[in-house]
């Protein structure tokens, strides 16, 4: 099981790789806050499994959870839809489910 806190492969702590992801905060390369080139490797990590996580989310949804199969074969953006209801946990959710569920997510090594 993967704890919260943690995202795979990554030095940050899920908050903070999130709240940079949605540009709730500003990288700086004079505190503990990840610099702009880290901030820039957690966007394109992020577009580069974007169609990834949606497929996996809607998977795992169907089969764990019940969705219809409507859903699979639809345009919505699961990813989208979770970053915009639970702007605070969007992240953690995504990655428990991918990860619990045995799938993984493509890492970016610059």
């Amino acid at each position: 099981m993967l704890p919260d806190c943690l995202v795979p492969f990554k030095h940050y702590e899920e908050s903070v790789i999130a709240d940079a992801l949605d540009d709730r905060i500003i990288p700086d390369e004079s505190d503990d806050r990840p610099s702009v080139m880290t901030v820039g490797h957690w966007k394109f990590w992020l577009m580069l499994n974007e169609r990834d996580i949606d497929g996996h989310m809607k998977s795992i949804g169907h089969r764990e959870l019940g969705f219809s199969e409507e859903l699979l074969k639809s345009g919505v953006s699961l990813l989208g839809m979770l970053r915009s209801s639970i702007p605070e946990g969007w992240l953690k959710t995504v990655l428990r489910y991918i990860y619990n569920s045995g799938a993984r997510l493509l890492p970016y090594y610059p």
